[in-house]
């Protein structure tokens, strides 16, 4: 897959483009159905498989409160996109700038002329150009006077729930991980280096693998059956989310929420590698105990539950 970083840098026709717009952000079972449609499409015509997206997040740019709650870093959205077989990503900066454009030139410039599309492929709550003021009657009446197809999916329902990235991220946000797993087609994961803590998981006769939590949705603090994965093996584990309250239980001192790492009935060396931990269910919440030895009886029964769930 090729990635192009902002439209300006395309300096190449593509043959026949199918183009599909869009944040993407988790890559869930709707947006699927929407890239897959775009690359019957374009395998159809002999052309490209296009998909069109911003970074950072639209509301990062936009919203009083600058970050966004992602259900994928950048990178991965870019890792599934390309395991999914689209044959271009363009990634456009998404500026203040950027954002004032008006919907007929955001259509003429950047998807008529830049992207020379034949076809476009979007869902049915697509929504484009300044203050989205662009929406899918304007964007067939465009098409229809360039010449343009246009294919819009409709919504895509699983249990009788409209699957989109808010709902994915209200199921995750209720640390309901178990729902989550189908309408993103995998379960919720963090991934990165593992660094080194304080060493108290493995006093505690429990050894952790430590994620710092960076640009991705966080969940709700507390303990998760998991499967952490190394080297392509999947191990089960038991994950905690947390401040550590047991530790630090003045709240003005306690330090960011960590991912902690159990895998169980296994020892490896895993720091400065990287490892993917998938969260499969919610134990319970994140607790101060009053004792050190309360909290290695609980780890423990937190170990054989997550053990049942998962082997």
């Amino acid at each position: 897959m090729q990635i192009i970083r902002g439209i300006s840098q395309l300096s190449h026709n593509l043959p026949h483009p199918v183009v599909t717009i869009g944040n993407f952000d988790g890559v869930h079972i709707g947006h699927r159905e929407i890239i897959e449609l775009v690359k019957a499409k374009a395998l159809a015509r002999g052309g490209s498989s296009v998909v069109y997206t911003f970074r950072p997040h639209p509301q990062a740019t936009l919203s009083t409160a600058g970050a966004v709650s992602l259900l994928t870093t950048y990178d991965e959205k870019l890792e599934i996109l390309a395991e999914l077989g689209v044959d271009l990503v363009v990634e456009e900066p998404f500026t203040r700038e950027f954002s004032t454009i008006e919907p007929e030139q955001f259509f003429n410039d950047l998807i008529l002329h830049r992207l020379s599309a034949e076809a476009i492929v979007v869902g049915y709550d697509f929504s484009f150009g300044k203050e989205r003021k662009g929406h899918i009657p304007a964007l067939q009446a465009f098409c229809n006077s360039a010449g343009v197809e246009l294919t819009v999916v409709p919504p895509h329902r699983l249990e009788g729930e409209i699957v989109s990235s808010t709902h994915v991220r209200q199921h995750l946000l209720a640390a309901e991980v178990e729902m989550a797993e189908p309408l993103l087609s995998r379960p919720f994961f963090y991934r990165g280096v593992v660094v080194r803590g304080e060493g108290r998981g493995r006093q505690l006769g429990f050894p952790t693998a430590n994620l710092k939590l960076e640009n991705k949705l966080t969940l709700p603090l507390g303990v998760y059956a998991s499967n952490a994965i190394f080297e392509g093996k999947a191990y089960p584990s038991v994950t905690n989310i947390g401040v550590r309250p047991t530790f630090y239980p003045d709240p003005e001192h306690q330090l960011p929420a960590l991912v902690e790492t159990h895998l169980l009935d296994v020892n490896l060396n895993l720091y400065g590698n990287t490892l993917e931990v998938r969260f499969k269910k919610y134990l319970r919440p994140e607790q101060r105990f009053a004792s050190i030895d309360g909290l290695k009886k609980q780890i423990a029964l937190d170990s054989e539950e997550a053990r049942k769930l998962l082997t």
